[in-house]
């Protein structure tokens, strides 16, 4: 049978195969050195647990991209689990609500596994803002804002932030010690770079980008304006082995598990390329 005549639906049997193998069989390649997911480990780790601070992590995403936003989010929010800083969770687009919910209840689940007699309470180590909409005027409005807990009102289960130890006294920009966002969206993250600030202070700034978007937002590393980024699901799988090697107890997690599908996928693909192109040439080479 001549390769041309192949049925591509067998090619997609393929792919799908190498895609599913590592995640069913728990098979794992060691990801390939990210520097810009080193930086952003890097300022999560110098990240310190002080009173009166917190963590301020944006899930801009949904399910179209969570297969890349989703481990990034996972990896950092865990992180700053591990180094008991509050989180405050927050997103401004609504298909993102389900994940502020369950990612910190799964890193939790982990967590309190690993380390028996150890909690993560609600309230206490992470606090859900939900959705807001409003975009980037409420974005705006968070820097001029003299008491985030008036601004934000309620948590996303409706229980008013004042009754949380966190915003017993007002908060404002200056108490975020780290801003941390993932999205695969147009626009949102340009919200936090242009009105994320003031004029005298301005909070570290990670960022989870899609493999799409990574050329666009290496323009904000260089220029400073990001001080950490995760390119795509191979940055998540960088900072998940970065994380594995601080803490050995770790379980693994899905990042490298869905990096290495990725690359055995993309091995596959080059693979019937060049399978493709060198029976074709010996096709033509006998005049068939």
């Amino acid at each position: 049978m001549k390769f041309k005549t192949l049925d591509r639906r067998v090619i997609y049997l393929f792919v799908f195969l190498a895609l599913s193998w590592p995640l069913l069989k728990g098979f794992s390649i060691k990801p390939a050195r990210m520097k810009s997911a080193d930086k952003f480990y890097e300022i999560v780790d110098q990240t310190k647990s002080e009173p009166n601070k917190f963590a301020f992590i944006s899930f801009d995403f949904g399910p179209s991209t969570k297969a890349e936003n989703g481990p990034q989010a996972e990896v950092v929010v865990e992180h700053l689990m591990r180094r008991r800083v509050p989180v405050v969770l927050f997103t401004q687009y609504i298909q993102a609500d389900p994940f502020l919910k369950s990612i910190p209840l799964k890193i939790k689940a982990a967590l309190e596994a690993e380390m028996p007699g150890q909690k993560w309470i609600y309230g206490k180590d992470w606090i859900n803002l939900g959705f807001r909409p409003g975009s980037g005027l409420l974005i705006q409005s968070i820097p001029k804002s003299t008491n985030l807990a008036d601004l934000f009102g309620v948590d996303a289960f409706s229980t008013p932030l004042k009754e949380f130890a966190l915003f017993k006294k007002p908060k404002t920009l200056k108490n975020i010690s780290l801003l941390g966002q993932f999205t695969g969206l147009v626009g949102l993250f340009d919200s936090y770079v242009q009105f994320f600030q003031t004029t005298d202070y301005k909070p570290v700034f990670g960022h989870g980008c899609t493999s799409i978007t990574i050329p666009e937002a290496y323009i904000y590393l260089d220029s400073g304006q990001l001080q950490g980024l995760q390119e795509g699901i191979a940055g998540a799988a960088w900072y998940s082995k970065r994380l594995t090697d601080a803490y050995p107890n770790r379980k693994p997690d899905n990042a490298i598990l869905i990096n290495t599908g990725l690359g055995i996928a993309h091995l596959l693909l080059i693979f019937l390329i060049i399978l493709g192109n060198i029976t074709g040439l010996i096709s033509r080479s006998k005049g068939g």
